[in-house]
C-alpha cells in the first residue's frame, strides 16, 4: 500500500514538473536579416510608426511588424542587422530578446521555408500570394 501511494505521489510530481517545463519559454538563436520603419496613417508626422523586421532561424524565415504603442515606448534602434538574436515563436507572435532586457513582441505577417534558391526575406520585397 505504501509503495502504491509513493508511486502515485511520484507520478503526480513528475506530471507537474513536466507541465511547468512545457510552459516555460524556449528561445532559439536567429539572425536579424533586415529592419526598416515607416509612418502609417494620414500625413507625415500624424501617423503611427511601424517597424518591419525580418528574422531567420533554422529552416524558417519570418517577416514581422511591430508598432510602438505610445510615445516613449521601446523603439528597436539598438538591434543591428546581421547580428544574432534570441527569439521565441508563440502562435502568431514572435518575441525578440531586447539588449536592455525584456522582450519585443512582434506580429508574424509571413512565414517562409528557406531554400538555397530563395533570397533572404527583406522588408523591401513585396508580399505576393498565389490564388
Amino acid at each position: 500500500m505504501k509503495r502504491l501511494l509513493l508511486f502515485a505521489l511520484l507520478s503526480l510530481f513528475l506530471a507537474v514538473v513536466t507541465a511547468e517545463a512545457a510552459e516555460k519559454s524556449v528561445y532559439q538563436t536567429g539572425k536579424l536579416v533586415d529592419m526598416s520603419s515607416a509612418e502609417s496613417g494620414a500625413g507625415a508626422g500624424r501617423g503611427q510608426r511601424i517597424f518591419c523586421i525580418a528574422v531567420e532561424t533554422g529552416n524558417l524565415s519570418y517577416t514581422l511588424h511591430y508598432w510602438p504603442n505610445w510615445r516613449g515606448s521601446y523603439v528597436p534602434t539598438d538591434l543591428v542587422v546581421g547580428d544574432p538574436v534570441e527569439i521565441m515563436v508563440d502562435k502568431n507572435h514572435l518575441y525578440i530578446k531586447k539588449t536592455s532586457g525584456g522582450d519585443l513582441k512582434t506580429d508574424i505577417v509571413r512565414r517562409e521555408r528557406k531554400s538555397p534558391d530563395k533570397k533572404p526575406p527583406t522588408c523591401a520585397l513585396p508580399v505576393s500570394t498565389q490564388n
